[in-house]
């Protein structure tokens, strides 16, 4: 019988503030045209450059979404194809979640609906003239149906959050030893983010989350939203372990997060077992995390413990 001791503590404090935060309040959701075509065109000019991460699953679809596209007359397929052409010389070669994107991000997500991109301050010249020239094109042939996936997908996550998000939070509080956060957490909904579905920047928090990821519908997007949440309560691990590197850190985060869906929502598969992401180079990781920190979710051990064998056991082989 196991004996859950400082965690389970931990849990039920966690848990008694987790009940005074409302997410319905808390999570705010957007989807607005400026954010939806920065992105978008990011994406096309990632496959366009050829970057490895244009076959992934979440991004692979974006270059094959032309309904209406082809009906246009030649200039304004002309247009469309210059501002992707931009965007792959000065975008496509940086991470969109790291480094000077992220203020391109955090422009476009600030900007109201409705308002004109040229009112915007943080994104560079070419950037902006590429998004004032194409947004006309966008609003025709996309914007339409983008907006609709992103509402549909919003209807279907929303009743998920209500009924099972405080079921959760406190548990990824007492794993992270990290208080969930406090005030807004602005998601913008897009139709494609990234090769990951997803990302958050930390400065003030904002996640992008993709409506049209296949893997990222129903209870997964309800796990990816709490994964991406996640990223804001890491530090506490990493100031257990010095040293742990990224790639453990976010192996952990995964698990962590699978763990705490599986046990809260009926059927649910953890997302990196469901969709192989233990296979894509992170076997091993998943190994010693089943045998080293799972019993420290089982309240077991201590995370400084857990975390020190995980490291000797990764560090061995």
């Amino acid at each position: 019988m196991r004996t859950y001791g400082r965690l389970a503590a931990m849990l039920l404090a966690a848990g008694s503030a987790a009940a005074q935060t409302d997410l319905r309040q808390q999570f705010q959701f957007e989807s607005k045209l400026w954010p939806n075509l920065h992105h978008f065109l990011y994406v096309l000019a990632r496959a366009r450059n050829g970057a490895p991460d244009r076959n992934r699953v979440a991004v692979r679809n974006a270059p094959l979404d032309l309904e209406g596209f082809d009906a246009l007359p030649a200039d304004r397929r002309k247009i469309w194809d210059e501002a992707v052409e931009v965007y792959r010389i000065h975008a496509a070669p940086l991470d969109i979640g790291y480094g000077p994107l992220v203020d391109v991000n955090y422009a476009v997500a600030d900007l109201p609906a409705g308002a004109p991109i040229e009112s915007s301050k943080g994104i560079p010249a070419e950037l902006l003239e590429a998004l004032s020239k194409a947004a006309p094109i966008y609003r025709d042939v996309w914007w339409t149906r983008h907006d609709a996936a992103n509402r549909k997908w919003l209807g279907e996550l929303q009743p998920l959050i209500e009924r099972y998000g405080s079921k959760i939070v406190p548990q990824l509080a007492a794993a992270f030893q990290h208080p969930w956060p406090t005030g807004k957490l602005r998601v913008e909904i897009v139709a494609y983010a990234n090769f990951g579905g997803a990302y958050t920047t930390e400065d003030p928090p904002l996640i992008a989350m993709s409506s049209l990821d296949p893997e990222q519908q129903g209870d997964d997007a309800l796990e990816e939203l709490f994964h991406e949440c996640s990223h804001l309560m890491m530090g506490t691990v990493g100031r257990a372990r010095k040293g742990i590197s990224r790639e453990v850190s976010h192996t952990i985060l995964f698990y962590t997060v699978g763990e705490a869906l599986r046990r809260t929502v009926p059927d649910h598969v953890p997302y990196a077992i469901r969709y192989g992401v233990w296979q894509r180079g992170w076997t091993k990781n998943f190994d010693v995390l089943k045998l080293d920190w799972q019993p420290y979710l089982d309240g077991e051990t201590s995370m400084a413990e857990a975390l020190d064998r995980i490291a000797g056991v990764l560090a061995a082989q």
